[in-house]
C-alpha cells in the first residue's frame, strides 16, 4: 500500500505526463526525447533516486519506478530516458567519491548521460568471456578492445565500461572524446533506435576512473545491477499499460456485428488476462524495488519481459490489421517490447542468476 506522499507523487507525475507528453508520445521514432527530459529535469524528477549530495532527489528507488510508470504509460520513449539513470545509480553505489562528485550533479543537473559498455562481440550474456583489455601504467589505464549495442552512444558523456585487469573483470568510466576511443557508425534496431559500437585503441585514462577492480569487482558489479534490473522492469510494465490502455479503449469503441467488441467473451477474456499478467509483474517490481536482491530484481526483470511481449502482442491483436500498420502505436509498442527479453541481461541469464540464488538459499526462507 502507498504513502499518501508516493500517493501524490504518483498522480503528479500522471498529470504531468498527459499535460507535457501525451501530444508528442509515438513521434520520436528513435529520436532521444531531449525535450521532455529537460521537462523532467525541471520538476525534479530526473535522477530521483539518486543522493541528494550529488545533486539527487535522494527519494527511494521505489518511488523512483512510480514516477517512470506513470511517465511511460503515456509516453514509453520519455520512461526510456528515466531508465538512463541506471549507470550514475551504480556509480553513486560503488564508486569512488571523486568518481560520484564529477558524475553524478553532471547527469542530475545537466543530463549528462552515461552509457553502459558491457556487450562484445564474442561475449553477450557469457560477460565473463569479455576481451577488452585494461593494462595499468602507473597512474593510467590503457585500454584496448570493442563493445557493441550502446544505446544513444552519440549522447553520452561516457561510458561505464566493463573490461578485464590481470586479476579479473571490473569497470572503468571513460569520457567522451578520450584519444584513442572511436565510435562507430550507428545500427538501427527493430525500434528504430540508435545503436553504437565503440572501439577501444590504446585509449589512455586517468587510474582515478577505476570504477572497481579486484577479485570482488565482479560480484559486486553484479549486486550493483540489482537496481537497474528494476529500472528495466518498471519500463516494461509501463509499456505493457500503456498498449493495455489502448487496448481498453479501442475495444469499448470498436463495433463488429452490431455491438462493441469489448462485449465478445474472447475480448473481455483477453484482456483480463493481460491485466492479470500486468498486475502480477507491476506488484513484483515494486517488490525488487523495495529490497533489490539480485533473486528479487532478476524475477522482476524476466517475469515483466516476457509478460510486456505477450500483453502488446493481444493488444495488437485486438486492434487487428490496423495495430499491424506500419505507424500505429501498438506496432511500435510491439517492437519496443521485443527488446525488453534480451537487452539488459536476456530472460535466461535472468532465469540461470535465480536457479542459482534459490539453490543456495531456497525460496523465503529469510523471511
Amino acid at each position: 500500500r502507498l504513502s499518501s506522499e508516493q500517493a501524490l507523487l504518483k498522480s503528479t507525475a500522471r498529470k504531468l505526463a498527459e499535460e507535457q507528453f501525451r501530444a508528442a508520445a509515438f513521434r520520436w521514432k528513435g529520436e532521444y526525447p531531449a525535450a521532455n527530459e529537460k521537462i523532467l529535469r525541471e520538476q525534479g524528477f530526473f535522477g530521483v533516486s539518486l543522493p541528494q549530495e550529488y545533486g539527487g532527489g535522494g527519494l527511494t528507488l521505489l518511488e523512483d519506478l512510480l514516477i517512470l510508470g506513470e511517465v511511460g504509460r503515456v509516453c514509453p520513449d520519455t520512461a526510456f530516458a528515466m531508465t538512463m539513470a541506471g549507470p550514475p545509480r551504480i556509480i553513486a553505489e560503488i564508486g569512488s567519491e571523486d568518481l560520484k562528485r564529477k558524475y553524478l550533479p553532471a547527469f542530475c543537473r545537466d543530463g549528462e548521460k552515461i552509457g553502459i559498455a558491457i556487450s562484445e562481440a564474442e561475449a553477450g550474456s557469457a560477460v565473463t568471456e569479455l576481451r577488452t583489455k585494461a593494462r595499468v601504467e602507473g597512474k593510467k589505464v590503457v585500454l584496448d578492445g570493442g563493445k557493441i549495442f550502446i544505446s544513444h552512444a552519440d549522447i553520452c558523456a561516457a561510458f561505464l565500461t566493463f573490461v578485464k585487469f590481470d586479476e579479473g573483470i571490473g569497470a572503468v568510466i571513460v569520457d567522451q572524446g578520450t584519444p584513442g576511443l572511436e565510435l562507430g557508425k550507428p545500427d538501427i534496431n527493430m525500434a528504430g533506435h540508435r545503436q553504437y559500437t565503440l572501439f577501444f585503441d590504446g585509449c589512455k585514462i586517468s587510474s582515478e576512473k577505476i570504477l572497481t577492480r579486484g577479485k570482488d569487482a565482479f560480484k559486486r558489479l553484479i549486486q550493483a545491477f540489482n537496481a537497474e534490473r528494476c529500472l528495466s522492469a518498471a519500463w516494461a510494465v509501463s509499456i505493457a499499460l500503456c498498449a493495455f490502455d489502448l487496448a481498453v479503449e479501442y475495444a469499448q469503441q470498436r463495433r463488429q456485428f452490431g455491438r462493441q467488441i469489448g462485449d465478445f467473451q474472447g475480448i473481455r477474456w483477453m484482456l483480463a488476462e493481460m491485466a492479470m499478467k500486468i498486475e502480477a509483474a507491476r506488484l513484483l517490481t515494486y517488490q525488487a524495488a523495495a529490497d533489490p536482491s539480485r533473486l528479487k530484481s532478476s524475477m522482476a526483470k524476466a517475469t515483466a519481459s516476457e509478460m510486456v511481449e505477450k500483453v502488446t502482442s493481444d493488444a495488437l491483436q485486438i486492434f487487428g490489421g490496423y495495430g499491424y500498420m506500419r505507424e500505429h502505436p501498438l506496432e511500435y509498442l510491439y517492437r519496443l517490447a521485443r527488446g525488453r527479453r534480451i537487452a539488459g541481461g536476456t530472460v535466461e541469464v535472468q532465469k540461470n542468476m535465480m536457479a542459482d540464488e534459490l539453490l543456495r538459499k531456497g525460496l523465503h526462507k529469510e523471511e
